[in-house]
């Protein structure tokens, strides 16, 4: 299937050896590094003491003063996202801002100006709110493979018809905190790093990189020039361990052949692959095993570089950063070295050196053995490059590749099929209990338990060797999964479980893991918990999710507040559209450090009700192609009839987002809506929206039940709607006697007030950012 083409028309970076493209290719192609000592006096408690620093006054040299008061990662992001935009020759007015979207890459939890942690999609939002972009907003966070990811996830919304233009790409700062973690895992080199070759260790870095990324069509028809085409790319879980990579690299290997599948090529039509290549034992000789296993016989004569060297790992944005450089690199016709390679005597001949990694390159190789690699030590390279692979591997078990081309020109393509997709298994898990059974008695007695941390004590839903070492909100989830895998009643081959995907959401991940490791930090730098780094990644509890399954299929973290879970479930619906999987599993989780509260709950859109109940929670539903449901002989609960997210700023207002995200939708059958008030003054804008514009559907919400979980709350309204389309039950608001607006008669009171319902809409808000809304119906 030939779909319409995708390509990048401009570019924008900033790191250490550049602060924008051009002098960032003119470093690559000289060979000169950027990673120097760090000056920073505070860092001088660590033995490695080398970084790819981004000059402050780089920074803000390209901003205007009105930027001046925002923190540093925004700023990074801000410079980077405007060079994009300007080197696309994008005239602000020449686009409109709902099909405006941006898909952003971090790893870390950034401070604001003030340095106190901020949301995670923050950074997004500022971005988006200055360039005036109103369209599709995604906040990925798959650690070191965000970056990557973003650009994939930016084509999958070209190709879906959401928008028509998306800025791609990736930031995060350095950060004494998580330089202290990757001390504590002694994964630091004492100087600058030599991937590889002599592979002792990386030094980190920071930047941000940004890719405009558009339909080819429209970019001739506007008269810009296409850089390169995005022409497929492929993600995968190593299920293996929090933060070693598999070192068989099955994971890497599955996550480049989804690729060339999703792109339409073989391995040999690679002309050049731009590596992760860290720098650390681990990571090079996996990344050498995937190459000799995806290439074979042809892998010495592949071109395989590392700029990783000239800049530090910068995290977040290295897949950006990394696409950015491919994309010059089509461009140019010329592979970016590996500066620091060791071109020692030994490693000559291809022999394997003490670490594991192949040292010279293939032309030198005399002896019989498995092909040595072509790393472009040290100097750059002229060939013939059409098509290029981009890796990039994470903490989690993230894999990303993503195949970028030279743009072959107008063809013929075909939309991305209309597939119908159903929730056909449900796990959830909050203060109310655990799996559909203690829900719907729940729901049924109307039982409160707002801001209860669910007990799991005496349960285990994972080997007492992994389970032991996990931190609460990964038992959560994968408590959820277990139960939703169980709802479906799925049985599958072990074979089929390498393609189900999981897509995890999350507003802020693990607080008890976040709050550990910054307090060990605090108590002595070099002696940080390094298991508690370990799940400080927010992508980290996704990835226990798949270790413990052994899935091993698409998977990626979704970080947009309370909107996670509906956007993660748009992502689960895309994989399935684009047959990259039938199933997929959709876990969101959050936690509260806030203590249990004396009342057992609230009641949402009520007027004597002002306040929120934070709570812990997670929620799993099973995604898959009602096809295969039915083929398996499964049950599902509902259809997913349509999904709708509107994002904007605080200006806009949430009942603006509210009307936006139900624009194009039929809800003339609606009979129930999910909610997602929580019990503030908010409730009362939301009722108003929606009883506007759905007058036959009752509104509800079990946030008074459970409290607000973030992430998890949106994917129980999501539960909850589906249990009501095929059960004909949903939660009363427990006590309500006086909305806020209304009268009683427009809310469900008691659990059988729905009667049954053919459609039902949940929604789920992430207030002054992005406002969702699922239409479920009877599958």
């Amino acid at each position: 299937m030939a779909l319409r083409p995708v390509v990048i028309t401009g570019l924008g970076v900033i790191c250490a050896i550049g602060r924008d493209p051009v002098e960032f290719w003119a470093r690559l192609t000289s060979g000169e590094s950027g990673i120097t000592p760090i000056s920073d006096g505070a860092y001088a408690a660590f033995d490695a003491r080398f970084a790819g620093q981004v000059p402050t006054e780089w920074i803000t040299d390209q901003l205007p003063e009105g930027d001046a008061d925002l923190d540093r990662t925004a700023q990074l992001a801000l410079v980077a996202a405007r060079q994009a935009v300007h080197g696309a020759g994008l005239e602000p007015e020449a686009v409109d801002g709902d099909r405006f979207g941006i898909v952003l890459g971090k790893c870390q939890a950034t401070p604001d100006a003030e340095g106190r942690y901020q949301p995670m999609h923050r950074t997004g939002d500022v971005v988006a709110g200055r360039l005036g972009a109103r369209g599709p907003r995604i906040l990925v966070s798959t650690a070191c493979a965000a970056g990557g990811n973003a650009v994939g996830l930016a084509r999958d919304k070209i190709l879906t018809g959401e928008a028509d233009v998306v800025l791609a790409g990736g930031v995060d700062p350095l950060l004494f905190g998580t330089y202290a973690g990757f001390a504590g895992l002694q994964a630091l080199s004492t100087g600058p790093c030599r991937p590889y070759s002599t592979s002792d260790g990386l030094n980190l870095g920071e930047g941000a990189a940004f890719l405009v990324v558009e339909p080819l069509d429209r970019v001739l028809a506007r008269g810009g020039t296409p850089l390169a085409e995005v022409a497929g790319y492929g993600l995968s879980a190593d299920a293996y361990h929090a933060t070693a990579p598999d070192p068989t690299g099955r994971g890497g290997v599955s996550a480049m052949r989804r690729a060339f599948a999703d792109a339409g090529i073989t391995a040999d039509d690679v002309s050049y692959v731009s590596g992760h290549g860290t720098g650390t034992p681990a990571n090079d000789s996996m990344e050498i095993k995937v190459m000799r296993t995806v290439f074979g016989e042809r892998a010495g004569q592949v071109p395989t570089s590392s700029i990783k060297s000239f800049l530090g790992h910068t995290l977040g944005a290295a897949g950006a950063v990394e696409a950015v450089a491919s994309v010059l690199a089509l461009r140019n016709r010329t592979a970016p070295p590996t500066i620091g390679f060791d071109e020692a005597p030994e490693a000559e001949n291809g022999a394997e050196v003490e670490n594991g990694v192949a040292g010279a390159d293939a032309a030198r190789q005399t002896e019989p053995g498995p092909p040595a690699l072509d790393f472009v030590p040290n100097t750059a390279r002229s060939l013939p490059i059409d098509t290029v692979v981009s890796n990039n591997y994470a903490f989690g078990g993230n894999n990303v590749a993503l195949v970028l081309t030279t743009p072959r020109g107008e063809r013929e393509y075909e939309e991305l099929p209309t597939v119908p997709v159903v929730i056909s298994g449900l796990g959830p898990v909050s203060g109310l209990g655990f799996g559909v059974a203690d829900l719907a008695e729940a729901i049924a007695t109307g039982r409160q338990a707002a801001g209860r941390v669910p007990s799991l004590a005496g349960r285990t839903f994972a080997p007492r060797s992994l389970w032991r070492h996990m931190n609460d909100l990964s038992r959560l989830a994968i408590a959820a999964s277990r139960l939703a895998w169980e709802d479906a009643a799925l049985k599958l081959p072990r074979a089929a479980m390498e393609d189900i995907g999981v897509i995890f959401a999350t507003a802020a991940g693990s607080v008890e893991s976040t709050g550990g490791f910054d307090e060990s930090v605090a108590a002595n730098p070099n002696k940080p918990s390094v298991l508690s780094f370990s799940n400080v990644v927010l992508n980290a509890t996704g990835g226990a999710v798949c270790q413990t399954l052994g899935l091993r299929g698409p998977t990626t973290t979704i970080c947009n507040g309370g909107a996670s879970a509906s956007i993660a479930l748009d992502c689960a619906v895309e994989t399935i559209r684009s047959g990259k999987a039938d199933v997929v599993l959709v876990v969101a989780a959050d936690e509260t450090a806030e203590p249990e509260p004396a009342e057992p709950g609230t009641t949402p859109y009520a007027r004597d009700h002002a306040g929120t109940i934070p709570g812990s929670g997670a929620v799993a539903f099973v995604v898959e192609s009602a096809a295969h449901c039915r083929e398996r002989g499964g049950r599902a609960y509902a259809e997913i009839l349509a999904t709708r997210h509107a994002a904007g700023g605080v200006a806009d207002g949430d009942g603006e987002l509210i009307r936006r995200s139900l624009d194009g939708l039929s809800v003339a059958d609606v009979g129930l809506i999910v909610g997602a008030g929580s019990g503030g003054s908010a409730d009362a804008e939301e009722a108003t929206v929606l009883f506007d514009a759905v007058p036959g559907g009752l509104l509800t919400s079990p946030v008074g039940q459970t409290g607000d979980c973030q992430a998890a709350s949106g994917a129980m309204n999501l539960a909850v709607a589906a249990m009501a389309v095929r059960d004909g039950v949903a939660p009363a608001l427990v006590g309500l006697a006086a909305p806020r607006v209304g009268g009683t008669d427009r809310y469900v009171t008691k659990p059988e007030t729905a009667g049954e319902v053919t459609a039902a809409l949940a929604l789920t808000a992430a207030p002054g950012s992005v406002r969702g809304t699922v239409l479920l119906g009877k599958p």
